[in-house]
């Protein structure tokens, strides 16, 4: 199958962490592209506002929910489901980051970094994975880093929760593959969204150069990640599964 302007169209879509940065990005991307998204994150006014800023002929829909709560996971899904049916995808998009040396950093921060970014993508799957909530040939995308494969300081935290989603897609590939559902991840590099914005304002420019030199295209921008998750969550790339797609401007040819 050809990747298309119309490769989305009629396609149930959830996404996670969708009130703003990569998951916004993403869900802007989709929407163009005629998916059906069902939005979720913790704030409903931010949720609304992603709503209103979607194009394409697709139907939405918000839900403001913790996806890191195993319970509030399992229920948002039954919820969605009956009110707009099967899901075709997920993108997990939903986690914070953490930029801090293993020495300062504390249990409540490194519990905030699992919850949404792991036990987030475990419960959404686990929910999804029942067999009148998601369709068959369907597919999971969950959002990792190149940090999941590359140490840096101050990133150990941020580096196993990473590590731990590319360790997830992999066993999920094998056990959903007789519904035909695909699980992959995509391993970002630096993409210049509020979250990046914030880390670069803490640290000093000479820093900030040394980074971005890492990365032979430079820092990349919110719609190089939503074209990749477009991709893995559209037919085109019906033969994938199990894997993490650098999207990170050459940093893992380096």
């Amino acid at each position: 199958m050809i990747f298309a302007s119309e490769s989305l169209t009629g396609k149930h879509i959830v996404v996670t962490g969708a009130s703003s940065g990569l998951g916004q990005a993403a869900a802007n991307y989709m929407a163009a592209l005629g998916a059906n998204l069902s939005l979720i994150g913790r704030d409903q006014a931010r949720l609304d506002e992603t709503e209103t800023m979607l194009a394409g002929s697709g139907s939405h829909a918000t839900y403001a929910a913790d996806v890191g709560d195993f319970t509030q996971a399992d229920a948002l899904v039954q919820k969605l489901v009956l009110e707009r049916g099967a899901v075709d995808g997920l993108f997990h998009s939903a986690g914070t980051s953490l930029v801090m040396p293993m020495r300062l950093t504390k249990k409540s921060q490194v519990d905030d970094l699992f919850g949404a970014a792991v036990m987030g993508a475990l419960g959404m799957a686990k929910a999804l994975s029942r067999k009148n909530a998601m369709n068959d040939g369907g597919s999971l995308v969950f959002m990792s880093s190149v940090s999941a494969v590359r140490g840096r300081r101050g990133m150990v935290a941020y580096s196993a929760a990473k590590a731990a989603t590319s360790g997830l897609v992999r066993a999920l590939a094998i056990e959903l593959a007789e519904r035909k559902i695909r699980v992959n991840s995509i391993t970002a590099g630096a993409v210049e969204t509020a979250m990046h914005r914030n880390f670069v304002e803490s640290v000093s420019e000479e820093l900030v150069d040394g980074y971005r030199s890492l990365h032979p295209l430079g820092f990349g921008q919110p719609e190089d990640v939503g074209g990749a998750v477009a991709f893995l969550l559209s037919d085109a790339s019906r033969w994938i599964t199990g894997i993490d797609l650098p999207v990170d401007g050459g940093y893992a040819a380096k």
